[in-house]
């Protein structure tokens, strides 16, 4: 038995596939956040997606259960589902692949994607992941991870770095080798999220598809989104500019870039991680419960 289910199969002009998915590998919900921007004007239906029960385990990621407007109860089930994007202003289409990372059967969800991309006529597939490091949410690191020789110059020629890192990975790591034993050209690009910050970040979004856009040539629209993480940028500033103790803290920790006259205190004990990321929460919630009163 198949553990595809597919629906249909949209006829798309020379796709690129963009994939993203929730849980490790997703701070600041800067992957699957960049998936709901591409889908969100369209909503498109998916047209195919993967049997929940070989990819995830139920008491990690668990169902939900929710009443339609009829008072029927239902449930339903996490899923990895793909999505195609028919742009008629734009010489080429999307494929977007998104849902929790799976739990389960890596080495044959990662075949039959590899596979069933292929026979979709995907040209080249482009993964997405976010890690915490020790960054400013004023800039966006890129890292890149790729086997296809064209891709590593592109990337590069970006200023994408090429991570030394070895170790345990995520899923799309497992899909860029999947793709590449077919000989589909795949990347993996990754960014840095402050890790003073776990609110969803837009800069992060906004950063990788912009990555994606300038190595496959296929413009992706990213205008309000970049609009976006200005005023994400400009909330934490303003934030940060409330609270200069706090900032100042925060920039004996990692380097904030200048603040016009913001006066640098040395402190001998620093906060700690948890306590700065708390403490950053509760300004942001105090400021939007301020905008949302007045």
């Amino acid at each position: 038995m198949s553990i595809l289910e597919i629906r249909d199969r949209p006829s798309l002009r020379r796709p690129i596939l963009i994939a993203g998915f929730g849980g490790w590998g997703d701070a600041g919900s800067g992957a699957t956040g960049a998936i709901a921007y591409l889908l969100e004007d369209l909503e498109p239906e998916p047209f195919a997606w993967i049997d929940p029960e070989v990819c995830f385990d139920f008491t990690v990621q668990r169902p939900v259960t929710t009443r339609t407007a009829s008072g029927r109860w239902t449930l339903i089930y996490p899923r990895i589902q793909f999505y195609g994007l028919y742009r008629p202003n734009h010489e080429r289409d999307l494929v977007l692949l998104t849902g929790p990372e799976p739990h389960l059967n890596w080495p044959t969800l990662t075949r039959e994607i590899a596979e069933f991309t292929r026979d979709l006529g995907v040209e080249a597939a482009l993964t997405m992941g976010v890690f915490l490091g020790s960054v400013s949410h004023r800039t966006v690191s890129l890292v890149r991870r790729t086997l296809d020789p064209e891709l590593e110059r592109r990337l590069s020629r970006l200023g994408a770095v090429d991570t030394g890192y070895q170790g345990p990975t995520g899923f799309v790591t497992a899909l860029v080798h999947a793709w590449t034993e077919i000989g589909l050209p795949a990347a993996s690009v990754w960014a840095a999220a402050p890790i003073y910050l776990r609110a969803v970040n837009p800069a992060v979004s906004a950063a990788l598809l912009g990555a994606i856009e300038e190595v496959t040539e296929v413009p992706l629209d990213l205008g309000p989104l970049r609009d976006r993480a200005e005023a994400f940028i400009r909330e934490v500033d303003g934030m940060l500019a409330s609270n200069p103790e706090l900032a100042n803290q925060l920039r004996q920790m990692i380097d904030l870039g200048p603040e016009p006259g913001a006066a640098e205190q040395p402190s001998s004990e620093l906060p700690s991680g948890q306590s700065l990321v708390e403490e950053l929460e509760r300004f942001l919630r105090e400021r939007r419960g301020n905008a949302d009163s007045e």
